[in-house]
């Protein structure tokens, strides 16, 4: 089986090549597609370049990709609403339709969000819950979300929706706000600052590691029934728990054994969605998955890395990370 993952140079991307690349049991040739940055080489991972938002381009990519199956990953989540807009939903419109015209029967997989569900009212909140987001992000994943399922069902394309409820994991960028604190740990670490900035300790949100969602997506995608089971329905991927922002810098002060003193603004900024928390069966019935790491184990992973990764910067020899 070919599988194309798009945005594989990112975050999540990264992680679900070398998921899909050490499974034992499967044959599949992995498409590695990025537009801008190339990612580490991966044995036996090819690397096709392509804007997306050029539906010119995505035509060549799906005729050199040539795929059985799609990860879609490639996306915004920064910029103005038209930044957004174009970098979600137009260029989710281009790759349906080159895949629409160029491979029909390609199973495909489009990662959503649960910024999809904004201040949900419901706890754990499940799949059939409105969509209600609160930001242009939101507004941007609901729409391609929308018409990923409406090319489903108008034009018969196998796809399916997997909603990521908060990403954590090793590698995770500062930009977010565990890979934040994870960062400025990292750097009280090596004698750079005694404060931790955050914005607030209260919000409570559904944290799950990135090895567990890539997981989720691929046994979506290998579905060996995936046109009944799968296709036209969205699947949310989280831990099935909340933790606050506090939770989480208590769990690193016991993992590195010291207290943080953190700065707060002065203005604490408006909370717009208090907690979330997924209703995770749909996905545990559909495929078997189960999360399998914790929120410990993953910080644990994410200062490990953050370790390693200023190790190498510095040029430090790797026994010097523990």
């Amino acid at each position: 089986m070919r599988v194309l993952v798009t945005g594989g140079s990112g975050f999540t991307g990264s992680h679900l090549i070398r998921h899909l690349r050490g499974l034992p049991g499967e044959d599949l040739e992995v498409i590695c597609h990025a537009h801008l940055a190339i990612p580490e080489p991966v044995d036996g991972v090819t690397v096709l370049r392509a804007d997306l938002s050029d539906q010119g381009e995505s035509d060549l990519l799906v005729r050199r990709a040539s795929p059985d199956a799609v990860v879609h990953l490639a996306g915004t989540n920064h910029g103005s609403l038209a930044d957004l807009l174009a970098g979600n939903v137009v260029a989710t419109a281009n790759l349906l339709e080159s895949l629409r015209s160029l491979a029909p029967g390609a199973r495909v997989v489009v990662a959503g969000s649960s910024a999809e569900y904004g201040a949900s009212a419901l706890d754990p909140i499940p799949e059939s819950a409105p969509l209600a987001p609160v930001g242009n992000y939101g507004v941007a994943k609901a729409a391609q979300d929308l018409l990923a399922r409406a090319v489903h069902r108008v034009h018969g394309l196998p796809v399916a929706v997997a909603r990521p409820f908060n990403l954590i994991g090793p590698g995770q960028s500062p930009a977010f706000v565990c890979g934040s604190i994870v960062s400025q740990v990292a750097a009280m670490e090596r004698g750079e600052g005694d404060l931790l900035e955050l914005a607030e300790l209260g919000s409570k949100r559904d944290f799950v590691d990135v090895r567990d969602v890539v997981a989720g997506m691929a046994l979506l995608l290998l579905h060996p029934d995936f046109s009944v089971k799968c296709a036209g329905k969205v699947f949310n991927i989280g831990s099935g728990r909340s933790h606050s922002v506090a939770e989480v810098l208590m769990h690193l002060e016991r993992i590195t054994g010291r207290s943080y003193r953190v700065e707060l603004p002065g203005t604490p900024p408006p909370v717009v969605v208090p907690s979330q928390r997924s209703d995770n069966r749909l996905l545990m019935e559909t495929t078997g998955w189960c999360p399998s790491f914790t929120l410990p184990q993953s910080l644990r992973d994410m200062l490990a890395a953050a370790r390693g990764e200023a190790a190498r910067s510095r040029g430090d020899p790797a026994r010097s990370i523990r």
